[in-house]
């Protein structure tokens, strides 16, 4: 397989290597000390402890591998397109849960902005990613 080395190979060697990076750090956020004692305490008073934050985690992991890979690897186009479609949904509940259903507009309009925009920057970097030729 060659390819060429454009924009587009850059963009999606950078957003592979980020989304591992992201998958890592959530992946370890989850296990620390600190969020085990905070599903303690859910647990102790009624709370679930939801498993969102390490099953995302996960699915960046796989798919900055995935994007990563496919630069060098020849991949299905059917698994990649499966895959891209997973990763675009997961990261649209995530920025709809974070964002939207959780803290909406908080602290203040621009603190929430600072926030969210990076989010949807990346989101839309993996669909630009998973559609190009």
């Amino acid at each position: 397989m060659r390819r060429e080395i454009n924009v587009y190979f850059v963009l999606q060697l950078v957003l592979g290597a980020a989304l591992i990076v992201f998958g890592i750090m959530a992946i370890n956020g989850y296990n620390s000390a600190g969020q085990e004692a905070v599903r303690g305490l859910n647990k102790m008073f009624g709370k679930s402890n939801n498993i969102f934050p390490i099953t995302f985690g996960i699915v960046q992991l796989v798919a900055g591998i995935v994007l990563a890979l496919a630069l060098f690897v020849p991949i299905d186009d059917g698994i990649y397109r499966i895959v891209h479609i997973v990763i675009c949904v997961f990261f649209l509940i995530s920025i709809v849960l974070n964002f939207f259903l959780s803290n909406f507009i908080e602290p203040d309009l621009v603190r929430w902005l600072g926030a969210l925009l990076p989010q949807v920057v990346i989101l839309l970097a993996i669909w630009i990613v998973g559609y190009q030729d």
